[in-house]
């Protein structure tokens, strides 16, 4: 009977696990420490990055948070002070430019006839000014990502700086960790590739719409500099404004319920509603 008796307590410590723990997926979380160079009595910030099984969560520990789903392709922001979200995908954009047309159309139906074709006119103002097929678009120069030669070692990672800059301006510079010098799973350079193929898509679509040329997906950066930044320094005027270093990186099981939205919070589209 002692067989017996084992398989019976094997089957039951089985069921109180599946029962009693959490569901978890394999991942890695990703601690970043914000500073803004500009103002010395300015708060670091800590942001933290959850990437798993296609997912990445980006949150501030403040009032909003980001979910990217790479096999949905598309971006959650969930808003909590008013327990709210709101998706994002490739189709935003003309969904958008059709509910401010709808709009539009409403607003029409109640001015009256002698006043239509002037209120007309100022709306579709407006609209062009958003960049409709009225108002040409501006260049703005391409960003150009120059390596410098220099290294360095930060949060452990040896890394290697390269520079951003459009036109003569350097925008920032960034010291990158190779993905084999990071030595972490797929999911974080999967996530990211994914993030910069959605991001063109998405800015794709607003190209179509904005009065300025949308070029530089920064996404993309990463695919060209082929690897993560452990330090990102933004530049304004020729001094460094804002700093961002990595602290940390922890292989963990991450729970499923991290990449959804909370079932009490309501769904929003663009124009609030």
């Amino acid at each position: 009977m002692a067989p017996l008796n084992n398989i019976r307590k094997f089957i039951f410590s089985v069921l109180i696990i599946t029962l009693f723990s959490n569901p978890g997926i394999a991942g890695e979380v990703i601690k970043v420490i914000n500073k803004d160079l500009g103002d010395p009595e300015a708060k670091e910030e800590t942001m933290q990055f959850l990437f798993s099984d296609g997912f990445m969560k980006m949150t501030d520990g403040d009032d909003s948070e980001m979910i990217f789903d790479s096999s949905a392709k598309n971006m959650t922001v969930i808003t909590h002070s008013d327990k709210s979200y709101m998706i994002f995908d490739q189709t935003t954009a003309s969904s958008v430019k059709s509910e401010m047309e709808k709009a539009m159309e409403e607003a029409m139906a109640n001015v009256p006839p002698e006043q239509r074709a002037m209120v007309e006119n100022m709306m579709k103002n407006r609209m062009s000014a958003m960049g409709g097929p009225q108002q040409p678009q501006m260049d703005v120069q391409e960003t150009e990502i120059r390596k410098t030669g220099r290294s360095d070692t930060i949060a452990g990672y040896d890394c290697e700086y390269y520079e951003a800059f459009r036109g003569d301006q350097k925008d920032s510079e960034y010291c990158v960790a190779s993905w084999s010098e990071l030595d972490v799973g797929d999911n974080i350079q999967q996530s990211f590739s994914s993030m910069a193929e959605f991001m063109e898509g998405f800015l794709e679509e607003f190209r179509k719409m904005s009065p300025v040329k949308m070029n530089d997906n920064p996404f993309s950066y990463m695919d060209e500099m082929d690897g993560l930044p452990v330090l990102n320094r933004q530049y304004s005027n020729g001094k460094a404004s804002h700093e961002s270093v990595l602290v940390s990186i922890v292989e963990q099981d991450i729970d499923e319920s991290e990449f959804a939205v909370p079932a009490t919070y309501q769904k929003r589209d663009m124009m609030g509603r």
